[in-house]
């Protein structure tokens, strides 16, 4: 979207020559720089794609046998690559060596190598290097070339970049300092091979009196620094420091090196003396670099400046604390972490709290540690394995308390980190530092079956659970494992009727459990013996498998069966309705054609207006001429179609559709309805909407104006009716006194 925004706006902008742009369809008589003026204008506006046919019809305006001027058309490919537009670029490049526009030199080779590099990338622009003709190969396009390979770090591009160094060396091409450069690149990825490479180069730049840039003298100090040769590093800085500056990586990298060559002062020296070069991006470096050298007021100095920037991680705090920690600053590395990491949304990283945790433990303070360990353990965001933290807890002697352990697998449980639960759970029965339990086992199958799968869960239940421990919890978890799957069926019933053996049914949960899956398999008749037998039971149905029988009567449209259920459900429970059983319940109603219904029970305000409207289609469909009074009509929608509709909307807070359908309101007579607008004016006072409160007063004053004028038309219709009746009556018997032979043949002729 945002490139077509920005095509968009070059339309509008190559439009501001509006007289020229449309001229050049019209008149093909102009002058040539206006002819180009137009050119550009429309190679500025075009699209992807529209560029070759732009071209090719200027080409058969300007030509008249004459050879066209490539000067133009690469002034345009200039002017597209500058401002990005690379693909349009090359769709010129192209057309211009297709159309064979002139004899291409060795520019259009580089700028072809450009664009093909930034549009189909390097394997492809290197392809076309090597198509390139030798005698066409300049100095330009083997630069090109290089900087290419030096922004790359595989190993076979060190080699190629070698390779055309030495070509380039051969052709006598190395003139100025591009090549080198690129070549200081590619030697700084990997110091410790291509120092005496370094060197060389120095040496053939020196020879060949080429300067040195300041991009080559980082180049250069960064390998001596990486290889720890502070000797070569200094004396060529000392060379150069008065004329080139060193960026920020440059000067981590030599102070890195003073560290390894243990010059601990010369590294502080040089950090404080350069740090002001160093960019944000650097300040997590320049942190550990403090540390090291056991500068706490730098550390808390950068520190500051890090913790106002945006772009803070986890490595960051990582950094920085253990820095603190370094420098027996425990204090500071504290604050850092609770008041700092801990707020910062970042994603959790375990190895910050455990080198805080680590910390505290070597100092003694055990019950700092302990109390982190656990808050650690819980941790919603924790990803790492707790096993090894919780072998810790056992080396370090310490009393783990069962009420702890199982608070932690609950925990975890409830946050869906069942893998670490399960962790928590098998260390707890391998390590048996306490009894366990039946709801022990049950915890443990439950988070096998989410972490391993059903069939690792049932080997669990088999093999491991002693049979004294199997009781109404085990059992109860079981069946939740089967009856979550439509594909457990048989398994479910089984487990079921072993529990009804066992004497495990005295509790909500698993006939709620097999209503679920009854329900959700459309078994009306196994539904409906479980209603009777939690009836019988007098055992209260949760929501979950209320929604479930209610989607049952609702798929089979048993209107009535599902309404009772509904009013029982509301009556003696809270009942909640999930949004996939009220869409169930307004679809059982749409298919009976309790379109009213429907529209009072969804929660979508979409489906309240198609539904109104397939309501309005109906209802129009049934509208009759009344035979007693033809002028009137019966049916229709009436006042009270409309006040549910605006009712249900208002509840949805579609506050413009409840205003649209009481705009399109015709009031019935003979009582005016104020319920309707008053339900939009409760809900203005509601809001404080005093304007909006005046507007629906006003509108309903006019409505009722309306409907009084329309009763009174109808009565004066009733009456003239009635007045022409009475005189055609008149009329006959008058007929028929004064000829009474002539009124027979008449009505003879009439009624038969």
């Amino acid at each position: 979207m945002t490139h077509n925004l920005q095509q968009h706006a070059r339309r509008i902008l190559a439009c501001r020559t509006r007289t020229q742009f449309f001229c050049s369809y019209t008149n093909k008589t102009l002058s040539s720089p206006v002819t180009n003026l137009t050119l550009h204008c429309r190679i500025e506006a075009a699209l992807p794609g529209e560029i070759p046919t732009l071209l090719e019809q200027w080409r058969q305006q300007q030509q008249h046998g004459k050879q066209l001027n490539p000067s133009l058309v690469r002034s345009i490919l200039e002017k597209l690559h500058d401002s990005h537009r690379f693909r349009e670029a090359l769709e010129v490049s192209n057309w211009m060596i297709e159309q064979n526009i002139c004899k291409l030199i060795p520019q259009d080779f580089t700028t072809r190598f450009h664009l093909i590099e930034k549009v189909l990338g390097f394997k492809e622009a290197e392809k076309f290097f090597e198509s390139i003709p030798e005698n066409q190969r300049s100095e330009s396009i083997y630069n090109s070339l290089l900087r290419s390979y030096a922004k790359r770090s595989g190993k076979h591009d060190l080699d190629k970049a070698e390779s055309i160094f030495k070509k380039m060396r051969e052709l006598g091409l190395l003139l100025r300092l591009s090549p080198y450069s690129s070549m200081t690149s590619l030697y700084r990825r990997n110091p410790h091979e291509n120092r005496d490479k370094v060197d060389e180069i120095l040496k053939e730049m020196k020879e060949s009196n080429i300067e040195l840039d300041s991009i080559t003298v980082n180049n250069v100090l960064r390998v001596y620094a990486d290889v720890s040769d502070v000797k070569t590093m200094e004396k060529f800085l000392a060379d150069w420091e008065e004329t080139t500056r060193r960026d920020g990586l440059t000067v981590l990298d030599m102070a890195r090196a003073y560290l390894r060559t243990c010059s601990k002062e010369k590294a502080r020296k040089f950090l404080r003396r350069t740090d002001e070069l160093i960019s944000p991006k650097s300040y997590e470096e320049l942190i550990r670099l403090y540390g090291e050298v056991g500068e706490r007021e730098d550390v808390y100095r950068i520190w500051n400046l890090y913790n106002k920037s945006r772009n803070k991680d986890n490595e960051g705090f990582l950094v920085s604390i253990g820095s603190l920690l370094k420098l027996d600053d425990i204090k500071g590395a504290e604050e850092i972490y609770y008041k700092h990491w801990e707020c910062s949304g970042l994603e959790f990283d375990i190895r910050i709290p455990t080198m805080l945790m680590s910390s505290y433990r070597d100092k003694g303070m055990v019950e700092k540690a302990d109390k982190l360990t656990n808050k650690i353990m819980g941790n919603a965001r924790l990803v790492r394995p707790i096993t090894p933290l919780l072998e810790e807890l056992g080396e370090k002697g310490n009393e783990v308390k069962p009420s702890d352990l199982r608070d932690l697998i609950k925990t975890l449980c409830d946050s869906n980190q069942f893998s670490k639960a399960l962790e928590a759970s098998t260390w707890m029965g391998e390590k048996k530092l306490f009894n366990l339990f039946p709801q022990d086992y049950a915890t443990r199958l439950y988070v096998i079956k989410n972490v391993l799968g059903l069939e690792e869960a049932e080997k669990f239940f088999e093999r491991s659970i002693p049979k004294n421990k199997k009781d109404y919890h085990v059992y109860a978890t079981l069946l939740s494992c089967y009856t979550r799957s439509n594909k457990t069926l048989d398994k479910a019933e089984a487990i079921f009727e072993k529990m009804s053996e066992l004497g495990f049914l005295s509790t909500p949960f698993p006939l709620n459990s097999m209503i679920c899956l009854y329900s959700r398999l459309g078994k009306r008749n196994k539904v409906d013996n479980l209603l009777m037998k939690v009836k019988e039971m007098n055992i209260e149905l949760d929501n979950l498998a209320m929604n479930n029988v209610l989607r049952v009567y609702a798929d089979e449209t048993d209107i009535n069966t599902m309404e009772k259920f509904k009013r029982e459900c509301e009556d003696d429970k809270n009942l909640g309705l999930e949004m996939g059983t009220v869409e169930a319940v307004a679809k059982a109603y749409e298919r009976a054609g309790l379109i009213l219904e429907a529209i009072e029970i969804t929660r979508s305000t979409n489906e309240v207006q198609r539904l109104w409207n397939e309501y309005k289609e109906k209802a129009k469909a049934e509208v009759k001429i009344d035979e007693e009074n033809p002028w009137k009509t019966i049916g229709g929608i009436s006042n009270e179609d409309n006040r549910r509709v605006i009712s249900s909307l208002l509840k949805l807070n579609d506050v413009k559709g409840a205003e649209e359908i009481y705009g399109e309101w015709e009031p019935q007579g003979p009582l005016f309805d104020s319920r309707i607008p008053c339900l939009l004016i409760s809900h203005y006072c509601e809001h404080g909407d005093e304007m909006k409160v005046r507007e629906v007063v006003n509108s309903s004053i006019k409505k009722r104006k309306l409907m009084k004028f329309k009763m009174v038309k109808e009565d004066l219709s009733l009456f003239g009716t009635k007045c022409l009746g009475y005189s055609i009556l008149a009329a006959m018997l008058w007929w028929a006194v004064l000829d009474p032979v002539a009124f027979l043949v008449f009505h003879k002729n009439i009624y038969g």
